[in-house]
């Protein structure tokens, strides 16, 4: 072996050995290093500073609800929040950067592993503590509705006795919490218990989500820019801890009106040929699919098409999981079409070779080449999939941008219109088996 071949694998081995240390050891000691930090800080800023600390966690809604909260407060005064990174060392960072001179702190808490509420609320500490449901999420780590209820009801208990736990009287998990706490607890919801009551909620695209809203008497609309019904939890969620702080129903109402849907989550995308792409495709827990087929169910459009890649968290099957979507979009969408390399078991809950609603694609580069020929102005596409797996926001950016990277082996854990790589060209893998009807 030449010299030269000799420092190369060595200088790769190097790199490896660099990136392994980093990933393995600095990386997390740093972690544990802000995290200790951040608790010393915190106890801090509970006596120098005014700063009410509020936390916000839940299976479903907890960025959107923090976004409307964040988008509020910073009306009412200086606000910091941390949206969308919510694992104990994000939230450590967020509580870093709040100075003595911030009236409110916002974050997301989240559950993603045993332990991790444990362990954030002990840096937030929070004065108001927000739960929006428990479901599904994250079922290969907790296994039952009751497991992640315990997990998510530690931010709630970490409350002192002059906290505010704000509840959704809709869901019992949540609303059993309010056992938990030595603080006050204030409710929401759509039962007539609820302290902040919610009616005449209204969302059938392409109008946004609507609702009146009671609270001590008063009672105000409240005009999202949101799609979608499931939404209601988390538009409470916000305007309820808005009010817990102190901020005016009507300040409230006018800052809700004023946020935009969080791209992909439940985001409109409209083509220059007149195309609609609904993207919510940031994650796809199996039992967030029914609220996607409610919004086609009530839209106005010519023609309506659902999309759906990687669903996760549940204990179903594939095949049980296709089934069971079939079965509640069949007569909603005119087709129903599964992307990835478990589509082509979808085809076995057809009806037989006549019925066409129902298609398959191994891969996304051959579903967009027929759906360049299918689309027509006025069509609506709904995307359910993950982020990481499906990359569903190519189909939107190849009507749109020079679309080149097709890559099916792609694991990158963000958007392809962030990705450095969006306009290289990458030859797709092996193809997988297409079956379409």
């Amino acid at each position: 072996m030449k010299w030269g071949n000799v420092r190369g694998f060595f200088g790769l081995k190097d790199i490896h050995l660099k990136r392994n240390l980093r990933r393995r050891f600095f990386k997390p000691a740093r972690q544990r290093l802000q995290i200790v930090a951040a608790r010393a800080y915190r106890r801090v800023l509970g006596i120098v500073g005014p700063t009410c600390f509020i936390g916000v966690t839940g299976s479903c809604g907890k960025t959107t609800a923090c976004e409307l909260l964040a988008a509020v407060l910073s009306r009412q005064g200086k606000t910091r929040c941390g949206i969308g990174a919510n694992a104990t060392d994000a939230v450590a960072e967020t509580v870093l950067m709040v100075r003595p001179w911030h009236d409110f702190c916002v974050n997301e808490v989240s559950a993603h592993q045993l332990g991790v509420i444990g362990a954030s609320v002990k840096v937030l500490r929070p004065e108001i503590a927000v739960v929006t449901n428990i479901n599904g999420d994250h079922y290969g780590e907790y296994r039952s509705l009751e497991a992640t209820a315990a997990e998510k009801v530690k931010l709630v208990e970490s409350l002192r006795p002059d906290g505010v736990a704000v509840l959704n009287r809709d869901d019992e998990y949540v609303y059993s919490m309010r056992h938990r706490t030595k603080g006050l607890v204030l409710t929401y919801g759509l039962h007539k218990d609820a302290d902040v009551r919610a009616e005449n909620v209204s969302s059938e695209w392409p109008h946004r989500l609507s609702m009146d809203v009671f609270f001590k008497g008063k009672s105000s609309r409240v005009q999202t820019q949101l799609l979608g019904e499931h939404w209601k939890e988390a538009v409470l969620a916000a305007l309820s801890a808005a009010l817990a702080a102190g901020v005016p129903l009507e300040r409230i109402v006018e800052a809700i009106a004023s946020v935009e849907p969080i791209p992909s989550r439940m985001s409109e995308h409209v083509t220059p040929d007149g195309v609609t792409f609904l993207r919510d495709d940031f994650k796809a827990p199996y039992w967030t699919v029914p609220a996607c087929i409610e919004i086609l169910r009530n839209a106005r459009a010519n023609r309506k098409i659902l999309v759906l890649g990687s669903i996760s968290d549940t204990p179903k099957s594939h095949w049980e999981r296709q089934k069971a979507i079939i079965r509640q979009a069949r007569g909603v969408a005119d087709k129903i079409v599964f992307v990835g390399n478990y589509a082509r078991s979808a085809l076995k809950a057809g009806t037989g070779p006549e019925d066409d609603c129902i298609m398959a694609f191994g891969t996304l580069l051959d579903f967009d080449l027929w759906l360049q020929g299918y689309l027509q102005s006025g069509d609506l596409v709904m995307l359910k999939g993950a982020r990481r797996g499906d990359h569903f926001d190519r189909l939107v950016l190849s009507r749109t941008n020079n679309m080149v990277c097709w890559r099916q082996d792609c694991r990158k854990d963000r958007f392809c219109h962030a990705c450095r790589h969006h306009n290289t060209p990458a030859a797709p893998a092996d193809p997988v088996p297409v079956a379409g009807r």
